[in-house]
C-alpha cells in the first residue's frame, strides 16, 4: 500500500536524493532585473528560473551553502534565499486490487453521476511521479505535460505513483473494465517533480504548479508535502489561486495534529484519510478541511489495478469531485468551488468541515440539475435536496495586532459556514467568531486560515476576525448562510 510522501530539506547529495546543493532566491519586484548580475558574482549555475514568482533556483559548485545564503540575504534584491528541500517517497508494497469501490458509494458518486460525468474542458493536473499513458483506463486522457526531473516534455511514471493518483481522479468509466475514475470526462495534465526513487526537489514542485496554471489547469492534485514551510512553494500556490484553480493537497501520513505543506499552506485545500466507518484512519494527520476515503481501487502502471491507500489516495477523491464542480459551474471561482465542498461535507471527527459528498457540491453549486424522475426547482412537488435558499458575502479587509473586523448579517435558520483566509502566503494567527447579541456561539483559529461550521437560528449574527500578527494582515472572509425568510 502506498502511503504518500515526507519533505526532507538536504544541503547535498545524500542516498537515493537528488545531486548537487541547491539555493532557491526569491527577488524583489525591482531586484529581480538585477539577478544576472549578482548570479555571475556568485559565479552559480541558474538551474531554473520560476519568472512568475521572480525566483531563481542557483546550483552551487563548491560553495559553501551557508556562505551563500549569508551573501544573498544580506543583499538588498534579495527578499528570501533558502535551501531547495529534497521530496522523498514512502512506498510499501500495494495490496491487490479489490474489486469493490467503498468510495464511490460513501461520496455520494453514483448520484453525481447522473448529474454530470465531467467536462473535457477541465483538466486536473497530477503534480507527481508521472502518469503511464499506456494504462488502458487512462488513454486517451492525458493532455500535454512536462517532467521537471529531466527537464524535458515526457512526463512518463517510472515510479507508479502518480498513476495510481490520476486513475481516482479521472479513469475512464463505464467501459467494462478497471475502474471508475470520479471526473469520467475531465482530462488528466501529468506534471514529473519526482523521480523513478520517489525523490524530487522543493522548486520543482513550485515549477510544476506554476507550470500547471500557466498551462490550462483548473484543479492541481499534490498527493505529498511535507513539514517545512517554504516561501516559493506559498507563492506558487498563491499564484494558482489568484489564476483560478483551485489546488488539492495530501493532509500527511504522520498521524499528527498538524498539516503537512503544501496542505497546511492558506490557498491550499487539505485533504485527511477517512475509513468506511467516516473515521480517519489513525495514519492520517488531523485539522484538515475536509477528509475523504483513504482507500480506492485505481490504475497501476504497466496496465494492472492496485489499492492504494493512504492521504495520497484521498486527495485525489477531492480533486476529482473539484473537477466535476467545475464542469457543472465553469465560471465557479475556487473559494466558491472549495465552499460547496466543505459546507455540503458531512460531519466527522478530526476535519473542519467533513467527509466530502459528491452529489450534495454539485448541488449546490447547480441547483437547476435534477436527477431523473426528480421535480424541477419551483415545480409543485416535493423540493429537491439542497433546494434550500442561501446567500454567500464575501468580505475583505486589513488588520494587525490589537484591531479587529466585522460584518453583520440576517439569517435564517440552518447550517452557516465561515472561512477566513490570509490573502498572502503565512503563518499569521487568525481567529474568527461569531456573536449573537454580543455573545460568542462559536469560534474557530487557525494558521493563515480559519473555518467554523455551525447552526444558526434566524436572527442577527456578527462575524469578527482578528490576528496576532504585528504586520498588516490583508484577508477574504467567505460567509454562506441560510437566506432569510427562506
Amino acid at each position: 500500500m502506498a502511503v504518500g510522501f515526507v519533505l526532507l530539506l538536504s544541503p547535498g547529495a545524500g542516498s537515493g536524493s537528488p545531486v548537487g546543493a541547491r539555493i532557491v532566491v526569491g527577488y524583489t519586484e525591482q531586484g529581480y532585473g538585477g539577478a544576472g548580475a549578482l548570479e555571475r558574482e556568485l559565479n552559480a549555475e541558474v538551474v531554473a528560473r520560476i519568472r512568475p514568482l521572480r525566483a531563481d533556483v542557483l546550483g552551487l559548485d563548491g560553495e559553501e551553502p551557508d556562505n551563500v545564503l549569508a551573501f544573498l540575504r544580506a543583499d538588498p534584491r534579495v527578499r528570501y534565499a533558502e535551501l531547495d528541500g529534497v521530496v522523498q517517497a514512502l512506498r510499501v508494497p500495494n495490496d491487490e486490487f479489490l474489486t469493490t469501490q467503498w468510495s464511490v458509494r460513501k461520496t455520494e458518486a453514483e448520484p453525481a453521476w447522473d448529474l454530470s460525468t465531467g467536462s473535457p474542458q477541465v483538466v486536473v493536473a497530477i503534480i507527481d511521479t508521472g502518469i503511464d499513458a499506456g494504462q488502458p483506463d487512462l488513454r486517451g486522457k492525458l493532455v500535454a505535460g512536462y517532467d521537471y526531473v529531466n527537464n524535458d516534455q515526457d512526463a512518463a511514471d517510472d515510479n507508479g505513483h502518480g498513476t495510481a493518483v490520476a486513475g481516482i481522479v479521472a479513469a475512464n468509466s463505464d467501459n467494462g473494465i478497471g475502474v471508475a475514475g470520479y471526473c469520467w470526462v475531465c482530462r488528466l495534465m501529468p506534471v514529473k517533480v519526482l523521480g523513478a526513487d520517489g525523490t524530487g526537489f522543493l522548486s520543482g514542485l513550485a515549477q510544476g504548479i506554476v507550470w500547471a496554471t500557466d498551462h490550462g489547469a483548473r484543479v492541481i492534485n499534490a498527493s505529498l508535502g511535507g513539514p517545512f514551510d517554504d516561501p516559493t512553494l506559498s507563492a506558487a500556490t498563491e499564484y494558482a489561486r489568484v489564476h483560478g484553480v483551485v489546488v488539492v493537497a495530501a493532509a500527511g501520513n504522520e498521524g499528527g495534529l498538524t498539516l503537512d505543506y503544501p496542505a497546511a499552506l492558506p490557498n491550499v485545500l487539505s485533504v485527511g484519510a477517512s475509513d468506511q466507518n467516516d473515521q480517519l484512519y489513525s495514519f492520517s494527520n488531523s485539522g484538515a478541511q475536509v477528509a475523504a476515503p483513504g482507500e480506492n481501487s485505481t490504475t497501476a502502471s504497466g496496465g494492472g489495478y492496485v489499492s492504494f491507500l493512504g492521504t495520497s489516495s484521498a486527495a485525489p477523491v477531492v480533486s476529482g469531485i473539484a473537477g466535476l464542480a467545475f464542469s457543472v459551474a465553469p465560471g465557479a471561482t475556487p473559494a466558491q468551488v472549495e465552499q460547496a465542498i466543505e459546507t455540503n461535507a458531512i460531519p466527522i471527527p478530526g476535519v473542519v468541515s467533513g467527509r466530502v459528498d459528491a452529489y450534495a457540491t454539485l448541488r449546490a453549486l447547480a441547483p437547476e440539475l435534477v436527477l431523473p424522475g426528480e421535480p424541477q426547482p419551483g415545480s409543485s412537488g416535493r423540493a429537491p435536496t439542497g433546494a434550500i435558499p442561501r446567500a454567500t458575502k464575501i468580505v475583505t479587509g486589513r488588520l494587525r495586532r490589537g484591531t479587529t473586523a466585522g460584518v453583520t448579517l440576517t439569517t435564517g435558520a440552518g447550517l452557516l459556514q465561515a472561512t477566513v483566509n490570509a490573502r498572502k502566503p503565512g503563518r499569521a494567527k487568525i481567529r474568527l467568531r461569531l456573536l449573537a447579541a454580543g455573545r460568542v456561539t462559536d469560534s474557530a483559529r487557525g494558521a493563515g486560515r480559519a473555518s467554523l461550521r455551525t447552526r444558526v437560528r434566524e436572527g442577527a449574527y456578527r462575524l469578527v476576525v482578528s490576528t496576532t500578527s504585528r504586520r498588516p494582515l490583508f484577508f477574504v472572509l467567505t460567509i454562506r448562510y441560510p437566506a432569510a425568510g427562506a
